[in-house]
């Protein structure tokens, strides 16, 4: 009986032990979190960004005269909020305890120079700062990741998607950017839009036409945030690709500036190269963020006119058959007899009566 509670005081010292034992370790992978970053750099320092996947896509985005721009694409602005977001974030990552360490593991999570869903490399002065390898997602804005060359896997908050491998995704959208109540008219074809305190009507409205306001608002919408998903060239050469434009638009400022932008269809990709006055590069969208410009015509925005009715014939026709008949019937002759057999039917009728009788004389002669 003496032995079952000293074996019950050592169950429980032993599950005190092991408690104040993980604690310990809880604290300890606490410290090591706030501590250790992932990949150690100055964001500022940074002046090259190269991102890829392994299915080919790559962008390198570089810092130039303190501005980034995107080389491949006629070193046009990049989005440098966008940018100084991702270096942010990736100087915050910070270490948890590992969810992996071998080559196989790695591969699986897809974080290996071969195999991975983006990696992104970081040039300081010509000198690597720091690589990134991104792969699979265990949960929402969660991705496996490994720095380098290190063997450690970690799982972090981090979002795919906002590291993209396209040029397309760091252009700096905003710079064709007019803002509404800035925008006097818009003319294309023979379209007139005049804007006034951010409202647009359509200009030398007739007596029958209806606008679309649907219509209208986005052939504005288009011309404040002209949409591009790709820069094709810069200087003369690339800005004669549109001399001989499909659809040209002239947008007036409140200012008393005015822009020119010229569309022509691209034969070779798709959708519309075009240009625009104020600045010396070829821009590329696709047909449908293109569509509100280029299809813009007086009959696009006004709703379509309704056919002028035909005059109701069957009326007079159907009153006229009604006539006929009435007066058929008050000579006593039925609807599709004509009033002169009418007129006979009774006369006819009444002689065969007497005749039938033997009621009636016989007509006697002049001489009789």
């Amino acid at each position: 009986m003496k032995s079952l509670p000293i074996l019950l005081t050592a169950l429980l010292g032993g599950q005190l032990a092991l408690a104040l034992t993980f604690a310990v370790n809880r604290s300890d992978h606490a410290a090591f979190e706030a501590k250790e970053p992932l990949v150690s750099f100055v964001p500022s320092k940074v002046d090259q960004i190269a991102i890829d996947d392994d299915a080919g896509h790559n962008v390198t985005l570089q810092r130039k005269d303190g501005k980034w721009v995107i080389p491949a694409s006629a070193d046009f602005p990049a989005d440098t909020t966008k940018i100084n977001g991702l270096l942010d974030r990736i100087a915050g990552l910070k270490k948890g305890w590992p969810v992996a360490k071998t080559d196989a593991a790695a591969e699986r999570f897809k974080v290996t120079e071969k195999v991975h869903e983006r990696r992104v490399v970081l040039t300081s002065g010509g000198s690597r700062a720091g690589e990134l390898l991104v792969g699979t997602s265990p949960a929402y804005r969660q991705v496996h990741v490994r720095a380098g060359d290190a063997s450690p896997v970690f799982a972090v908050e981090l979002a795919t998607y906002d590291i993209a491998a396209e040029p397309s995704a760091w252009m700096q959208q905003d710079m064709l950017d007019t803002p509404r109540d800035k925008i006097a008219s818009v003319n294309v074809g023979d379209v007139t839009i005049e804007g006034k305190d951010g409202k647009f009507t359509l200009a030398g409205l007739g007596q029958d036409e209806k606008p679309r306001p649907d219509k209208i608002d986005a052939l504005v919408s288009a011309m404040a945030h002209p949409p591009f998903d790709g820069v094709r060239g810069k200087g003369k050469a690339a800005l004669s690709e549109t001399d001989a434009p499909d659809v040209t638009v002239t947008l007036k400022r409140t200012d008393g500036s005015q822009l020119t932008y010229r569309y022509k269809k691209d034969a070779a990709g798709g959708g519309y190269l075009f240009t625009r006055s104020a600045e010396d590069y070829l821009f590329h969208a696709s047909a449908d963020a293109a569509a509100p410009i280029v299809q813009a015509t007086r009959a696009t925005l006004t709703e379509p006119s309704k056919p002028d009715k035909a005059p109701d014939t069957g009326g007079a026709s159907n009153k006229s058959a009604d006539d006929h008949a009435a007066t058929a019937e008050t000579a006593g002759a039925k609807p599709d007899q004509t009033p002169a057999a009418a007129e006979t039917v009774p006369a006819s009728s009444h002689g065969a009566d007497q005749a039938s009788h033997g009621g009636a004389e016989p007509a006697k002669s002049p001489g009789g």
